[in-house]
């Protein structure tokens, strides 16, 4: 049994489905029957607000991803300015993986022009199991790092809210959930 699975996640200009997509990665990994251990391919890539959008500060601040920042990045780069003339090129990476991993994913996904068919939501997953409380004594989904810490994986935080550093973690903590009894069978059901 050979399964393509495509980790990936996305820095923005905000929260808004209209925000400009400043960075994207992602992993191209195979699920061997017993464990997903081979990294066949990496993708990461960043881009510049499409004008006349403005920054969003708040996000900013999360991510880092300052036009100067994103200069720096792109020096020596040949592909497109702009996430949205560049989306092809993130299908073509995911051609032939029915299977997409995100923490978050549904807000990774509203940002493609293609529809994912299979999809599994670290953050959701880990909700019942995690059982953190919000204010009002509800679940809440946990963050990256609270999932990270969870499953006993050292997160950098000088390095979170960067889309390469958070797609290896929702790829470790993807892994983890592989092994562990309370998710193992939720895993493998949605790699079967």
């Amino acid at each position: 049994m050979s399964v393509k699975v495509i980790f990936f996640d996305t820095e923005t200009n905000g929260l808004d489905r209209n925000s400009s997509v400043l960075s994207i990665s992602a992993l191209k990994c195979v699920f061997n029957g017993t464990d997903i251990d081979t990294v066949q391919a990496r993708y990461n890539r960043f881009y510049f607000r499409r004008p006349p959008e403005v920054p969003d500060v708040q996000a900013l601040d999360c991510n880092g991803l300052t036009d100067d920042v994103l200069r720096e990045y792109r020096q020596g780069v040949a592909y497109p300015e702009y996430f949205c003339e560049d989306i092809q090129s993130f299908k073509d990476f995911c051609a032939g993986a029915i299977r997409f991993v995100g923490h978050n994913i549904q807000f990774d996904a509203q940002f493609l022009e293609f529809k994912l068919k299979r999809t599994f939501c670290t953050m959701n997953e880990n909700t019942n199991i995690m059982k953190l409380k919000n204010r009002n004594g509800g679940l809440k989904p946990p963050n990256l790092s609270e999932a990270a810490n969870f499953y006993h994986i050292a997160v950098d935080e000088d390095k979170w809210h960067g889309s390469e550093y958070d797609t290896m973690l929702t790829y470790q903590i993807f892994r983890k959930m592989l092994v562990r009894k309370r998710s193992r069978e939720r895993v493998l059901g949605f790699l079967g």
